[in-house]
């Protein structure tokens, strides 16, 4: 008996496996990982600053703690420092006596050479001499001399602007009889101002220096603090529930599905039925046509439509319509729009659903006398009910996230106050769909914990949404 030869196996079972398997996992985790991660984004308080804090900040701020640590806790620092804000003092107060008699005698109606010369000159010497003050600030309140790497100032920058300008107008002084008597005058203001602002910050740090440099490390911890992701329980779902933008943003989407919807696929319907008739010369070609939104790229349908539409465009002059102010306008635009982009698929489901359609009972009710429209009641409609429920379903999914259409035509504007009664008014866009939304705290607020919140919220309607349909389908015994 002759031996049956083996079957011929084209690809071993574990090869099989090893090419399927990473392609599974691979397809698994990149559709649920994005909703894992916004889903613990959620319930934190995520920003920009603290999702990817920049390393150089944090250092910057722990750096300056440690620094104004040292400098609060220890007594040779103390003493150092205490000694330089004394002298700082001494110096400052001289040099508003001296610049005070000098805008007494001018108030009084004296010129420059009137003003004896040893007030000139101890202005002039006073705040040469605070160029010393200044570098003592700079050697035992500079952190970075005392091996701290920190960007942050325990001086304010205010404060040393304000020395060397007072240091420099000084030496206006120097030459009194170079200026007149109304630029000498001035200057004078000028330097009783400077030293005015810094003998208030120096008191500040001479009455309590220990309470200062505790509100520096407060302020710094705050910023550090700040910088880390932390759990935020419920916060952002209350936010969200409280914001008059979000409520607006829902009752747009909800007003566009319920509008764009039919518009949608009430055309879409009616051409697949119209060129679906053997009496239309030439459907083929006019059928081809009317597929072009589906050829043209969606960027340049969007740019036309929205030249086309904006108030100078022609078909705005022509139907005096405003899409930058009057949010309706552009809200009637976003539905034409919409509709120009979906027609098309609906008109071919439909079609294709047109074709299982038999013939013979079309005719049948041609020779019963059955109009038109109960034809299509009675028999067209009960057999593409279907497919047709199906695009349906489709197509309001695509609206309720809606979002390039009110972006590309005019960023789902205009602007204004939203109110909502019993949470208030707020600033934002009027025609922002609830995509958008989100999409704008992340671009322009930086809240990506915000932003996740509102997108769980999105996916928990469609959710209902699909589960409604199925339920409605299963009653309607669709299968």
């Amino acid at each position: 008996m002759a031996k049956t030869p083996g079957r011929k196996i084209l690809f071993p079972t574990r090869i099989a496996l090893l090419l399927v398997l990473p392609s599974l996992l691979l397809y698994v985790f990149f559709n649920t990982w994005p909703m894992i991660f916004s889903i613990g984004i959620a319930f934190t308080n995520a920003q920009e600053k603290n999702l990817l804090p920049n390393p150089k900040r944090v250092a910057d701020l722990e750096n300056a703690i440690a620094c104004a640590t040292l400098l609060r806790d220890n007594p040779d620092y103390r003493v150092d420092v205490s000694e330089l804000i004394k002298r700082s003092h001494d110096l400052l107060n001289r040099t508003m006596l001296y610049l005070e008699e000098i805008k007494r005698l001018f108030d009084s109606g004296a010129d420059v050479l009137d003003v004896p010369t040893h007030l000139y000159e101890g202005v002039y010497r006073s705040t040469f001499a605070l160029r010393r003050i200044r570098e003592g600030f700079m050697k035992y309140l500079n952190c970075t001399e005392l091996g701290y790497m920190t960007s942050l100032d325990l001086i304010p920058r205010d404060a040393l602007e304000s020395m060397d300008r007072l240091m420099t107008l000084g030496g206006y002084f120097a030459t009194p009889s170079a200026f007149s008597r109304g630029e000498l005058y001035n200057y004078t203001l000028v330097g009783i101002n400077l030293t005015r602002r810094l003998l208030g910050y120096i008191a500040k740090l001479e009455h309590d220096y220990e309470g200062y440099m505790n509100s520096f490390i407060e302020s710094a911890r705050r910023e550090l603090e700040n910088l880390e992701l932390r759990f935020a329980g419920l916060e952002n779902f209350k936010r969200l529930f409280t914001d008059p933008r979000f409520y607006n943003s829902l009752y747009k989407t909800l007003l566009f599905v319920a509008t764009s919807v039919p518009l949608k696929v009430g055309l879409g319907v009616l051409l697949a039925l119209f060129y679906s008739s053997d009496l239309v010369i030439g459907r083929r070609a006019l059928r081809a046509l009317l597929l072009a939104p589906w050829a043209i790229p969606f960027l340049l349908s969007a740019m036309t439509w929205k030249f086309l539409f904006l108030p100078n465009g022609q078909l705005g002059l022509a139907f005096n319509l405003d899409i930058n102010r009057d949010e309706w306008h552009a809200f009637l635009v976003y539905n034409l729009f919409e509709t120009w982009l979906a027609y098309p698929f609906v008109m071919t489901v439909t079609m294709g659903a047109l074709r299982g359609v038999p013939k013979d009972i079309i005719e049948a009710s041609y020779i019963d006398g059955a109009g038109a429209f109960c034809r299509f009641r009675r028999i067209v409609l009960p057999q593409i009910w279907r497919p047709v429920a199906v695009a349906t379903i489709l197509t309001t999914g695509a609206s309720l996230q809606a979002f390039l259409v009110p972006l590309t035509i005019n960023g789902a504007g205009p602007s204004g106050y939203v109110c909502i009664p019993y949470l208030g008014c707020k600033a934002g866009w009027l025609n922002e769909m609830l995509i958008v939304f989100g999409y704008n705290r992340v671009m322009i607020d930086r809240e990506y914990a915000y932003a996740a919140t509102m997108y769980i919220v999105v996916v928990v309607i469609i959710l209902v949404y699909v589960a409604a349909w199925f339920k409605v389908m299963r009653k309607t015994q669709v299968r």
